[in-house]
């Protein structure tokens, strides 16, 4: 392999560019991909163009699709050559979780190392346009790559602008350095929950494979190291006893972490076999179900895209019928769920930072015993509910912290009453009144003392 020359510039593609290429392909009433055991086309990106083949016998497209990308190691060899016994084991692999796979030729000079940061911004227009054309589930995405495409994978395409990536994971084989600093995007909660898995011969060290200078070894080592550090809390490296860098099983390891990581059927979103398009905007994945569910055009119309939010979140803005602004988020971990900006637990939602301080809704807003209302944001397991009623306007509750949890033991609302504050600082802690009291919490003790009345 070519030993990478690694560049932190970012003068490609943006990631608002590659979502505008995502929605470029999505034409209207499109028909389905054609079945085949192979497709071979062309795409042209950033100033360069290459070929890349997709399997997809087997898949069943009446349920939610992912896709493996499988990246060759340099010199290109099983990418050039489509119907090796190796490409077609693994899209077996691939198909018996309902994931296609998609096998790129590097675009530049035979090498996914060489020029990295332009294959770069070809690679995530070609992901870009596969998501769109295979009607991919976003939470279902594999990377794969071997020696060279490893080094891409962990360099590149896993470490810059990734974030059209919501869920799945990465098989890195021989390679997956890091060598200068860190990431090259800060990577969002979905990205971070993925799963790579570096794997790695024992005798895969200095002097096994071009250069000599480079050791597989000590790039999963750095790779691996990068990742956690960044926040990747399942990035692993296994250590293959007895393999060096010819002997790798390809398709077993990346049908392995397929097997490991899928389910047959995706539960994430996936885009309708016929996109709505109101206004210029279009309704897509779960967020258009959930759209048309509760009505479409008789309940909202949309005045923006979809676009990427806090923790992990996707959202869509409306205006209601109503004339009320409302939103649409998604989350892998939440589902979809509306919020009423129009509305006081809206409006505080907004105030306060909208998703990227309290998370995604985990809710839908609904009605108390007495009258109120409530809805519960989740911030990566940190709940949060604001809860409203006439006498109090609309506050929040830290539900997973010393004071909510106190409030939410004495039954909610109808214990101390409804938060008439959101938390706030007094000397030695944090205290948040109710109609019913006071809770107080002592940061040195660790106390939480209830004062009525």
């Amino acid at each position: 392999m070519t030993f990478p020359s690694l560049s932190m510039s970012s003068r490609a593609l943006s990631a608002a560019a590659v979502a505008a290429a995502l929605a470029a392909s999505m034409l209207v009433g499109a028909p389905a991909p054609a079945h085949a055991a192979t497709t071979t086309s062309s795409h042209a990106a950033a100033g360069m163009s290459a070929q890349y083949h997709v399997y997809d016998t087997g898949v069943d497209r009446s349920r939610p699709v992912g896709v493996v990308f499988y990246l060759d190691g340099d010199g290109q060899y099983y990418a050039q050559r489509p119907t090796t016994s190796m490409l077609r084991t693994m899209a077996a692999r691939a198909a018996a979780k309902n994931m296609i796979l998609v096998v790129p030729v590097a675009p530049s000079g035979r090498s996914w190392t060489s020029d990295s940061e332009t294959g770069g911004d070809w690679f995530r227009s070609l992901a870009a346009k596969v998501v769109a054309e295979q009607r991919v589930d976003s939470t279902r995405i594999h990377l794969a790559g071997y020696s060279g495409g490893a080094e891409f994978i962990a360099h590149e395409a896993l470490s810059d602008r990734a974030g059209w990536i919501r869920g799945g994971g990465a098989t890195l084989i021989g390679g997956g350095g890091v060598y200068y600093g860190g990431l090259e995007t800060e990577p969002g909660a979905a990205l971070k929950a993925t799963d790579p898995t570096w794997y790695v011969g024992s005798n895969d060290g200095y002097g096994a494979t071009q250069p000599s200078g480079w050791s597989a070894l000590d790039a999963a080592e750095k790779g691996s190291a990068v990742y956690r550090k960044a926040g990747f809390t399942k990035a692993n490296r296994v250590v293959l006893q007895g393999f060096h860098h010819t002997n790798y099983d390809l398709p077993g390891l990346v049908g392995g972490d397929v097997d490991r990581l899928y389910a047959t059927s995706g539960s994430g979103t996936v885009t309708p076999s016929g996109n709505d398009s109101v206004g210029g905007y279009t309704l897509q994945g779960a967020i258009g179900h959930t759209w048309a569910a509760l009505g479409g055009t008789s309940w909202a119309t949309p005045v923006s895209a979809e676009h990427a939010s806090g923790h992990g979140s996707v959202y869509q803005r409306f205006v209601g019928v109503d004339g009320r602004e409302k939103a649409l988020y998604w989350s892998r971990a939440t589902g979809t769920r509306a919020v009423d900006y129009g509305g006081s637990i809206g409006r505080k939602f907004a105030a306060g930072g909208y998703a990227g301080t309290y998370g995604p809704p985990a809710t839908t807003e609904a009605r108390t015993a007495d009258g109120g209302a409530y809805q519960v944001f989740n911030a990566g397991g940190k709940r949060t509910k604001f809860i409203w009623s006439s006498r109090t306007g609309s506050q929040a509750v830290k539900e997973y912290g010393a004071i909510g949890k106190k409030w939410a033991a004495m039954g909610h609302e109808r214990g101390l009453g409804y938060p008439t504050t959101d938390e706030f600082a007094v000397a030695g802690g944090v205290a948040q009144k109710f109609t019913g009291g006071r809770i107080e919490w002592n940061a040195a003790t660790g106390a939480v003392t209830v004062l009525r009345g």
